[in-house]
């Protein structure tokens, strides 16, 4: 009888064990069912967030070439402004000899003229100094 009570303790013992693993069991079960939905969503998320990335990583990639052509293309035109700068440069001092040199020129033009004039006109005065010394 002792062996029997012990028996049906160790039964009783083992169910209230089994109904405990069981619940136990169950409880894993949506703990794992639950984790699982955790896990997916965190997966689509990341997709998501992974995918948003990519996406402003080209049109980051897409900027950084229009700049980058834009800035090619401005530092061109400041080279070739540069040149022609330069090239406006040296044109004007060829332009302000050229200019100082016909003035020059044309004064000097101007000087002979008069100095042309003034010998014509001691010439002149000579000769009637001369037709008046003779009258004289």
């Amino acid at each position: 009888q002792v062996s029997q009570n012990e028996l049906d303790w160790f039964h009783q013992d083992s169910e209230t064990q089994m109904k405990k693993w069981q619940q136990e069991k169950k409880e894993n079960r949506e703990n794992l069912k639950a984790l699982k939905g955790t896990a997916k969503k965190h997966s689509d998320t990341n997709e998501r967030y992974l995918k948003a990335i990519d996406d402003k990583e080209k049109q980051y990639n897409a900027c950084l070439n229009t700049f980058l052509e834009t800035s090619n293309k401005f530092a061109n035109e400041k080279s070739k402004l540069e040149e022609l700068i330069k090239k406006s440069q040296g044109d004007s001092q060829e332009c302000e000899k050229r200019a100082v040199k016909a003035e020059v020129s044309v004064l000097q033009t101007w000087k002979e003229t008069e100095i042309w004039k003034l010998k014509g006109t001691i010439a002149k005065a000579e000769g009637n100094l001369r037709i008046l010394k003779a009258q004289s």
